[in-house]
């Protein structure tokens, strides 16, 4: 319940480590450290399954390859030290007797938003946003004919799909001619 009321920009429960303490975060999720350790230290699992993209780890360490949804998980574990064996796995929805579900939609939209001061500076439009995220899940005992899960077999489906066109500014700044050559000039007065 806490996670699903904290407010968040995006529905990926990983970013949720932010907010915890001995996380420093400069300039935005990814450039995240913990306890000021290199991001080569981080190892973000899901179900004990590491899922971040090791070949950038030394430079990137909280990008996950896979982005856990916050309503697909239950629990988020934070650990400083060597993992126990009570961190082997047990992240996801867990299985209950009782059938739960719910249905989502996240929609952002540039009419809802201001422009920034930035377009405002150079007599810019907003940025044209558009974000769709519908979503379900649902969960419970399996129950067939003839086969009765409850307390011993459980499913849990999370579907979720993310429409989001739009457009983003994009400034290139080139040398003038003469810096082109090598020949630097500064004002001064």
């Amino acid at each position: 319940r806490q996670v699903m009321n904290l407010p968040l920009s995006s529905r990926n429960a990983g970013d949720f480590i932010t907010f915890l303490t001995g996380v420093q975060t400069a300039a935005g999720t990814r450039n995240s450290i913990v306890s000021g350790l290199p991001q080569s230290t981080i190892n973000m699992t899901l179900d004990g399954v590491n899922i971040q993209d090791n070949t950038n780890k030394t430079t990137d360490g909280f990008f996950a390859i896979v982005g856990p949804r916050i309503d697909a998980v239950e629990e988020i574990t934070f650990t400083t030290v060597a993992g126990g064996a009570e961190s082997s796995g047990m992240g996801a929805k867990s299985g209950t007797n009782q059938f739960r579900g719910s249905v989502f939609h996240t929609y952002r939209n540039d009419a809802l938003n201001a422009n920034t001061w930035l377009n405002k500076r150079d007599g810019l439009p907003k940025p044209e946003l558009l974000l769709n995220q519908p979503g379900f899940n649902l969960g419970g005992p399996i129950v067939l004919p003839g086969f009765n899960g409850r307390g011993k077999a459980f499913f849990f489906v999370h579907y979720e799909e993310s429409r989001s066109p739009g457009s983003t500014r994009r400034t290139r700044q080139i040398f003038s001619p003469a810096a082109q050559q090598g020949l630097f000039q500064y004002n001064t007065t």
